[in-house]
């Protein structure tokens, strides 16, 4: 069975930046000093077989905690739905993607990571790939 899409578009649409945030068991991560790169794969026929990686979108990805500054603390309740709420920087753990026309030409379901690096080491969120969100590139009709 197919998973279900959390971001809809049609193909060659960049207005919008695919935007998020990464999360660890604590809440969102401090990504300070970090770099991001946005990865997403293919899903082919209902069996979810993932093509090669020549046929995947990658690119750079904004952290926005470097670009725009930590921001003030806010109160989030994590983890979801527990009534717990932790205090955290608003900025803390966000990304954008600006995607190109080039990478958004073909229709299809995308799943998503986000790769960080920091001093020479990689952690890609999420860790599951059972919990990658899935981007639907739909065709246009022009």
């Amino acid at each position: 069975m197919p998973l279900a899409p959390s971001r809809f578009s049609k193909r060659n649409d960049t207005w919008e930046p695919v935007t998020g945030i990464v999360t660890d068991v604590n809440g969102p991560v401090d990504l300070a000093g970090a770099t991001l790169r946005f990865l997403a794969k293919a899903i082919v026929n209902s069996a979810e077989t993932i093509i090669d990686s020549s046929n995947a979108l990658h690119g750079e990805c904004v952290n926005v905690q470097e670009v725009d500054g930590a921001g003030a603390n806010i109160q989030m309740e994590w983890p979801v739905g527990s009534g717990t709420l932790i205090t955290v920087p608003a900025n803390r753990g966000r990304w954008r993607y600006e995607p190109t026309e080039a990478a958004v030409s073909d229709p299809g379901q995308w799943e998503m990571e986000i790769e960080a690096t920091k001093a020479g080491k990689k952690l890609t969120f999420p860790n599951r790939e059972a919990i990658n969100p899935v981007w639907q590139i739909d065709r246009d009709i022009a």
